[in-house]
């Protein structure tokens, strides 16, 4: 027995979805092109026939209550289905189509190029859009169903998300190699106290979206000398040869940010007694519906990424110490 639904039903969850994302029934209606009386009039709508409050309203500002955190992962799983299923039967005979979207880090998009292009040539049908993003990017892209999963690297578990781990990667400190640090090949963490440090800066500016000093290098003992903040791996590398301090980047970003130059000059120490592997894999939403082409996409790189600690095939030291 199939219940019948009013043939607005779906629109309305359309109008609590964005307006959940956002935080503003004004920026769901410029999102949807609707007026916001409208989108006002569907999460109305839809807190009558559930017979529940979706939102706390207190001075011109909406907080999702616990049954609209509810409702939204149900929207979010409810639509995945459907675009699952029409993809599903638009695709006659195993003909695979439609669209299929990732969120990934560049490191990680770099080392996807060869398989992504491969699929498409054996799935010619199949419409592949990647956005590169940051980790907390990939993470809300993935937890909001903006895409269908993401690619990335994380030192913590994300919430609503799971990790497929395919491959990690140790923390490295990369300096100048001749500089008058004084440090060991396994530095600890009071041989990073006074160092100048070059930090990963996200591209609002205001938080660094950096693994490490997000938690760990924050967490320690003695603050940090942060001289220069940069929203590039190669830029830090870059400033790095200047002399202008030193950097943490982990083998993976190492690996993906040293080109076009001559990077003998530096060195890179491992930090892992202390630090946090990255671990690398495929990040998927909780209780995920994938259409498809995101499934078939997803088993492709599952099968032919590399799994196991990463080994970088250059590095801009000639040797990493510690590391033999």
């Amino acid at each position: 027995m199939i219940e019948e639904l009013g043939g607005d039903f779906f629109q309305q969850l359309r109008g609590f979805y964005y307006t959940a994302r956002t935080g503003s029934v004004r920026k769901a209606a410029q999102l949807m092109n609707r007026n916001p009386s409208t989108i006002s009039w569907q999460i109305r709508q839809l807190e009558q026939q559930l017979d529940t409050v979706l939102f706390d309203r207190y001075m011109r500002r909406l907080r999702i209550t616990p049954e609209g955190k509810r409702l939204l992962e149900w929207t979010i799983s409810t639509f995945e289905l459907l675009r699952g299923m029409k993809s599903d039967i638009s695709s006659p005979g195993g003909t695979l189509r439609g669209t299929a979207s990732i969120s990934s880090n560049l490191p990680f998009s770099v080392m996807a190029v060869g398989i992504v292009s491969a699929f498409r040539k054996t799935h010619p049908e199949v419409h592949i859009k990647i956005r590169r993003a940051l980790t907390y990017e990939v993470v809300d892209d993935v937890a909001s169903s903006r895409v269908d999963f993401g690619l990335t690297g994380m030192t913590t578990d994300a919430p609503h998300c799971r990790l497929e781990e395919l491959f990690t990667a140790r923390p490295l400190l990369i300096a100048p190699r001749d500089n008058a640090f004084g440090l060991p090949e396994r530095p600890g963490p009071d041989d990073l106290t006074g160092l100048p440090f070059i930090s990963f800066l996200a591209e609002n500016m205001e938080e660094s979206g950096d693994p490490y000093f997000d938690t760990s290098l924050r967490s320690l003992p003695h603050p940090l000398d942060i001289v220069l903040s940069v929203n590039n791996y190669h830029l830090m590398l870059r400033y790095v040869k200047q002399g202008m301090g030193v950097a943490v980047m982990d083998e993976m970003c190492l690996t993906a940010s040293s080109y076009g130059s001559d990077w003998s000059d530096l060195t890179a120490y491992p930090l892992d007694g202390f630090l946090p592997t990255v671990r690398y894999g495929i990040l998927l939403r909780e209780h995920k519906h994938l259409s498809p082409q995101a499934a078939a996409l997803i088993a492709k790189l599952r099968a032919e990424l590399p799994h196991g600690p990463h080994n970088p095939s250059s590095s801009p030291a000639q040797r990493i110490p510690g590391s033999e």
